[in-house]
């Protein structure tokens, strides 16, 4: 038995101590062929300490053998030494069969510390000097990670669906499809994609036609592709919402809120989700429904300063101004939409005080670019007599919408 095998055996017994003795004396005593079968495997198996060694004393021998400095980088790049990985890789000579596989991995690693204009550089070297798809993959794939979609449609255009999808697991037209998408042309998107679930079958992938028939306002198309990714996988996760909206906005709103229902089953902590049945539930007159809805969704952290806004409109619209007014503790952050419904209701319960001072304390935001807003307080001012201090608000509004003659007759009272 070699010592190379020996080393093996120990290693499958964890027997490591006996493991690094059969290791040297393999060194010592092994043939090149038997010590490159121990390194791939010792790297294969993440024993890189031990595979380096290997490698670094084949190489000394044989200072030509690039394969060799291939390995050698990878095992590098694993231990995060990214530098060292580079210099394996650039001596490699250009005239070497090796070349083209070493500035393939070069761009990798000039990707993973986002130089994509280097990475894209070596890969359109590489694609100069190999007719191997994968290579085209390869430079495609950075093409579309560095969001240059119109030259990564063009460089996947010119692959094989099948081939690339049984060698790399992904998908051509899914990606063509994806950049269209990117690109803002949804019809060639939603061309590429069916394509692709023609080959792939993928929940994700009908999940994307679904979305993209709602965003061209398909809304007979997205239901369907939705009802078949939910027949497909009633499992895959977050497809709910999105369906029950694409109901909603086609009329269908028991149908939307029995399929957002599911998927709160599914997810009872989707604050989006929580928003949206409590929107159908409140405009199909079940305005309880909606308020315990909010309530649930009130406990949790995501969206919270928007929760309190709903609950608060909720609150409004019902006339139940005191409760609007008992929600401002707790808003953590600026919300103006949310505080001009305080300085609303403040001014509906007749505390000029605190409806004054919401509604000067909006003045100094975001909202003072916001007609309707200048239009409420102009009026507020008016209803409690403060004429002169409601003409500069009204004259800020006239800047916004001067064709209201309505308006500008107040300033001449």
């Amino acid at each position: 038995m070699s010592y190379s095998q020996e080393t093996v055996d120990f290693l499958h017994q964890g027997d490591f101590i006996r493991m690094q003795e059969s290791l040297k004396n393999a060194l010592k005593f092994d043939s090149e062929e038997l010590l490159v079968d121990l390194a791939e495997y010792l790297q294969m198996m993440g024993f890189d300490g031990e595979s380096r060694q290997v490698y670094e004393q084949i190489l000394a021998k044989n200072p030509e053998s690039t394969a060799i400095l291939i390995n050698l980088a990878e095992i590098a790049e694993d231990d995060g030494e990214i530098e060292k990985a580079l210099d394996y890789l650039y001596r490699i000579p250009t005239d070497d069969d090796n070349y083209v596989a070493a500035l393939v991995k070069i761009a990798d690693l000039y990707q993973f510390d986002n130089d994509f204009e280097t990475a894209i550089s070596k890969l359109e070297e590489a694609v100069d000097l190999s007719d191997d798809p994968l290579v085209t993959f390869a430079l495609a794939e950075s093409l579309f990670a560095n969001a240059d979609y119109q030259r990564a449609i063009t460089e996947y255009a010119k692959l094989s669906e099948r081939k690339i999808l049984h060698h790399t697991k992904v998908s051509i037209y899914e990606r063509i499809g994806e950049s269209y998408a990117q690109l803002g042309n949804f019809e060639n998107a939603i061309s590429f994609l069916e394509k692709s679930y023609g080959f792939d079958a993928k929940a994700d992938t009908q999940y994307k036609i679904a979305i993209l028939y709602a965003e061209i306002g398909n809304l007979s198309r997205a239901i369907s592709a939705f009802k078949k990714l939910d027949k497909a996988d009633d499992d895959y996760l977050n497809y709910e919402l999105a369906y029950a909206q694409a109901l909603h906005e086609d009329g269908q709103n028991q149908e939307a809120l029995k399929i957002a229902q599911q998927g709160k089953k599914k997810n009872p902590h989707s604050v989006p989700l929580l928003h949206f049945i409590s929107r159908l539930k409140y405009q199909l007159k079940d305005v309880e429904g909606a308020e315990q809805e909010l309530m649930e969704a009130l406990d949790l952290p995501e969206l919270h300063d928007e929760t309190v806004f709903l609950l608060a409109n909720l609150y409004y619209n019902d006339e139940d101004f005191e409760a609007v007014v008992n929600l401002k503790p707790l808003l953590e952050d600026e919300h103006l939409l949310a505080q001009w419904l305080f300085a609303q209701s403040y001014r509906e319960l007749e505390n000029d005080d605190q409806a004054s001072e919401e509604y000067q304390a909006l003045l100094e935001s975001t909202l003072s670019e916001n007609p309707e807003f200048l239009k409420d307080y102009s009026e507020y001012l008016r209803e409690i007599g403060h004429i002169k201090a409601a003409r500069p608000i009204i004259e800020q509004y006239l800047l916004l919408v001067p064709d209201d003659e309505e308006m500008r007759n107040l300033l001449q009272e």
